[in-house]
């Protein structure tokens, strides 16, 4: 987002930083991330007067991690922690992850865990985790 500006370091820190708060100011229960309905309320209160069908559309391009809500560097357009995990996890880079990839990095996990874990994740079948499909397995971890 900053990079293609024409301001300095300084400037880019700063505006970040007024980005930061405002983006604090909308996450009304201070989770660190934006739902739907707290941008739509900031959007409409500001006087900038949109529907949660484009607050959605918005959401959807922006959900990088697809957990439904928004962090400040989703919000931004950066990288999420979860995409580098992924990235790092992708040796080859052809934008999955198979079970050896895991297992290279999750050494805590038994080869029995693994292939459970994508019997229940790998909802196209093809022995392989994309990207969404991984997602969906960290999520549904950090819930239980």
């Amino acid at each position: 987002m900053f990079s293609r500006s024409k301001r300095g370091p300084k400037e880019d820190a700063k505006h970040r930083r007024e980005i930061k708060k405002m983006f604090d100011k909308a996450d009304r229960d201070g989770d660190g991330k934006l739902t739907q309905e707290e941008w739509h309320r900031v959007l409409n209160a500001s006087g900038c007067q949109t529907s949660m069908e484009e607050v959605s559309e918005f959401f959807e391009k922006m959900d990088r991690d697809f957990d439904g809500r928004l962090s400040f560097g989703e919000f931004l357009g950066e990288e999420t922690p979860l995409e580098k995990v992924f990235k790092n996890m992708d040796k080859d880079g052809d934008g999955t992850i198979t079970k050896e990839e895991y297992l290279k990095l999750c050494k805590h996990l038994t080869p029995q865990q693994v292939e459970e874990g994508f019997a229940k994740f790998d909802t196209s079948g093809d022995n392989r985790l994309d990207y969404e499909e991984f997602c969906q397995m960290i999520h549904k971890k950090q819930a239980e």
